[in-house]
C-alpha cells in the first residue's frame, strides 16, 4: 500500500508539472492566410516565424525558458 501510494504522489507531481503544447502562426503557401495553430496543418502551410504563443489566438507570447547548460550537483563519471 505504501508503494502505491508513494507512486501515486510520484505521478500526480509529474503531472501537475506539465505543461501544454505552445502556439505557432502558420501561413498558407497557397494565398497567404496566416492561422494559428499547435501542430502543421499540412504540406501546404509554412511556420510564419519560430515565435512561440500561449494562447489560441497567437496574442500572448510564451515566456521563455532558460534551460540550464548543466544540471547543479551532478557530476560525470569519470570515464564516460
Amino acid at each position: 500500500m505504501r508503494i502505491f501510494l508513494l507512486a501515486l504522489s510520484l505521478f500526480l507531481s509529474i503531472a501537475a508539472s506539465a505543461a501544454p503544447a505552445p502556439y505557432y502562426q502558420w501561413q498558407s503557401k497557397l494565398d497567404g492566410t496566416i492561422i494559428c495553430r499547435q501542430t502543421s496543418p499540412g504540406d501546404g502551410w509554412q511556420k510564419l516565424d519560430g515565435r512561440p504563443f500561449r494562447d489560441l489566438n497567437c496574442s500572448m507570447p510564451a515566456a521563455r525558458v532558460e534551460r540550464p547548460g548543466s544540471v547543479p550537483g551532478f557530476r560525470p563519471q569519470p570515464g564516460r
